[in-house]
């Protein structure tokens, strides 16, 4: 459920908030985009945290049971959940802290290269917290045919 509640968060952030930022002109997106900053991690960094805590218990469950089908369906998951991490620290976080140095009235030339950029790394992040949630549930499942 944790995976799902955070790929929900994610693919808001896709499907729904970047387009309507995408659509304001840089006077309105700058500060939109700097409270959004300044928001978001309160929810999604505890939640990501606990993602990759509890899909890592399922992973030693599954291995300390013998249930090999799961297990590596967990191992699948958690790394999914790593790369979604790596995209967040190595793409957005930076990206995100260049951009909370952006003045509404003065952005930089190439502001829209670098939220495309930006953009670019959320949709992986997207991306592979799917993989991640899809895994799982090939666990689950598998769970519950290993343990039959």
């Amino acid at each position: 459920m944790l995976v799902a509640l955070l790929l929900g968060v994610h693919a808001t952030g896709l499907f729904v908030l970047n387009p309507v930022l995408r659509s304001m002109e840089v006077r309105v997106y700058v500060p939109v985009k700097h409270a959004v900053d300044r928001t978001a991690p309160r929810l999604a960094k505890p939640l990501m945290l606990a993602c990759l805590a509890v899909t890592t218990a399922a992973l030693f469950a599954a291995v300390l049971t013998g249930a090999m089908i799961s297990a590596v369906a967990d191992a699948v998951a958690l790394i999914a959940l790593v790369v979604t991490l790596l995209a967040i620290l190595r793409g957005d976080l930076p990206i995100n802290r260049s951009m909370a140095h952006w003045s509404p009235d003065a952005p930089p030339a190439d502001w829209r290269t670098t939220r495309t950029r930006w953009e670019r790394f959320f949709g992986i992040r997207t991306a592979t917290n799917l993989v991640a949630l899809l895994a799982i549930g090939v666990s689950v499942v598998a769970s519950a045919s290993e343990l039959n």
